[in-house]
C-alpha cells in the first residue's frame, strides 16, 4: 500500500533526501509548530471539546506531534513508518477528532514549515517545499485509510453488539409470548365461568342486601382481569392486519367521538389540527383506531387537567405522518428506553402491554411508532405509516 501512495504522489528516493537534508533547519521549529498548531486548535469550541482528558492529554498529545514533526525528515519511509503514521490516526479515532479537523491540522502544518523554511533563504527552496507537499499528502492518505478502516472496525463492533441484543431481546420476548399465551388460554374460560356464577348469585340478590356492593366490585375486578386477559392474547397471537386505503382522519374523528364520554378525558382538551387534503394510508382501520385510542388515552393519563393534548396529520408522496402530542410530565431518559417493553408500566394499574401493542399492530403494517420525550417537557408519539394506494 505504501509503494502504491508514493507512485500516486510521485514520491521518490530524491524526495526522501531532500527531506534528510532538511532536519537540522526544522529541528529548531519543532517547538514553534507545535505551538502555533495547538493555539489554533484551542481557538475553536469544537475541538477544545476534544480534549477531554485535561492538561495531562494536551502534554501528551503535544509530545506525540513533535516526534510526528521530527520522523517527518529523518529520510526513511518504510514500512515501520507506515504503521506508526497508521497509528496516528487511530487515536484520531479515538479521542473522536473529525476528519475536517485533521485535514485543517495539516494544512496548519504545511503552512507553518513552508513560511519558516522560506526565510533560511535556503538553495534549491521550491524543490525541498514540493518534497514537504509530497510527504504531508502522504502521510495524510495513511492517517484517512486509518480512519477508514477504523471506522468500520467501530461500525462492526456496534452492529454486532445490536444484533446480539436484538437477538437477545427477541428470544426473551417469544419466551415471553407463548408464556403469556399459555397463561391467557387457561385463565380466559374459568375466568368466565367466575363471572357467571357472580352474575347468577347476584341476580338473586335483594336491592337491600348488604352484599350486592361486594359482588358488583367483584365483577368490575373480573372485568379488569379479562381486560388484561384479552391484552395478553393480543400481544402473544396478533391478528394479521387486513390492509385498505382508510382515512387517517376519519380515524382520528371517531376516536375523538369514543373519547368524549371517556372519564379519563376529564378536564383535557383536545386540540386538533385537521389537514386540509384527506390523508389516505394502507392499514386496518379497526387496528389502527386501537393504537391511536390507546395513544390518546397514554397522553391523557400524563397530562394534568387544562391542558390540550395536540393532535396533527401530515403526509408525503411516502407516508403518512400522525402525532399525539402531550404536556404532561414526560419521562427520563431510562424510562424512555424502556417504555416499549412489554410487562413494563409506571402506572400503578397498567399491564405495561399497551404500547407494546401498540408497536406491534404499527410494525405489521410496515409502520413505525417513534417516541420524544423529556422530563417536564411532555411527550410526543409519532405514527408513521405507509401512504395509501391511488
Amino acid at each position: 500500500m505504501l509503494d502504491e501512495m508514493k507512485r500516486y504522489v510521485g514520491f521518490t528516493p530524491s524526495d526522501e533526501e531532500n527531506l534528510r537534508s532538511l532536519q537540522p533547519h526544522v529541528r529548531p521549529l519543532v517547538s514553534a509548530v507545535v505551538d502555533r498548531f495547538y493555539d489554533e486548535l484551542f481557538r475553536h469550541q469544537a475541538t477544545r471539546e476534544v480534549f477531554s482528558g485535561g492538561h495531562e492529554q494536551v502534554a501528551r498529545l503535544r509530545a506525540t506531534l513533535k516526534e510526528w514533526l521530527g520522523e517527518l525528515f529523518d529520510g526513511v519511509y518504510d514500512e515501520s513508518y507506515l504503521r506508526k503514521r497508521f497509528r496516528i490516526g487511530v487515536m484520531h479515532v479515538r479521542v473522536q477528532l473529525p476528519q475536517r479537523f485533521m485535514f485543517l491540522g495539516m494544512e496548519l502544518v504545511r503552512q507553518e514549515l513552508t513560511q519558516h523554511l522560506r526565510k533560511k533563504d535556503l538553495p534549491r527552496i521550491e524543490e525541498l517545499l514540493e518534497s514537504v507537499h509530497r510527504i504531508l499528502t502522504l502521510d495524510l492518505a495513511i492517517m484517512l485509510e486509518s480512519y477508514k478502516e477504523s471506522y468500520s472496525d467501530q461500525i462492526r463492533r456496534l452492529e454486532r453488539s445490536s444484533m446480539e441484543d436484538r437477538l437477545t431481546r427477541a428470544e426473551r420476548l417469544a419466551e415471553i409470548g407463548q408464556l403469556a399465551a399459555s397463561l391467557a388460554h387457561e385463565i380466559k374460560n374459568p375466568l368466565a365461568g367466575i363471572s357467571g356464577a357472580i352474575q347468577v348469585i347476584g341476580e338473586h340478590m335483594s336491592a337491600g342486601n348488604p352484599h350486592r356492593p361486594i359482588v358488583g366490585e367483584i365483577l368490575r375486578q373480573i372485568n379488569r382481569l379479562d381486560a388484561t386477559v384479552k391484552d395478553l392474547l393480543l400481544y402473544a397471537r396478533p391478528r394479521p392486519p387486513k390492509l385498505v386505503n382508510v382515512s387517517l382522519g376519519g380515524i382520528v374523528e371517531r376516536v375523538l367521538t369514543l373519547l368524549k364520554e371517556e372519564p379519563a378525558m376529564n378536564g383535557r382538551r383536545v386540540e386538533y389540527a385537521r389537514p386540509k387534503t384527506e390523508v389516505q394510508v394502507l392499514g386496518d382501520d379497526g387496528q389502527l383506531e386501537q393504537v391511536l385510542l390507546n395513544l390518546m388515552l397514554n397522553a391523557a393519563d400524563a397530562s394534568p387537567p387544562g391542558r390540550a393534548i395536540h393532535v396533527a396529520i401530515e403526509a408525503d408522496t411516502r407516508w403518512s405522518r400522525l402525532t399525539v402530542v402531550d404536556q404532561g410530565k414526560g419521562m427520563s431518559p431510562e424510562i424512555l428506553a424502556k417504555a416499549n417493553e412489554p410487562f413494563f408500566t409506571t402506572k400503578a394499574k397498567g399491564t405495561g402491554l399497551g404500547l407494546p401493542i401498540c408497536q406491534r399492530i404499527v410494525q405489521s403494517h410496515g409502520g413505525m411508532l417513534h417516541l420524544e420525550s423529556a422530563a417536564g417537557r411532555g411527550t410526543k408519539v409519532t405514527l408513521e405509516l405507509p401512504a395509501g394506494e391511488e
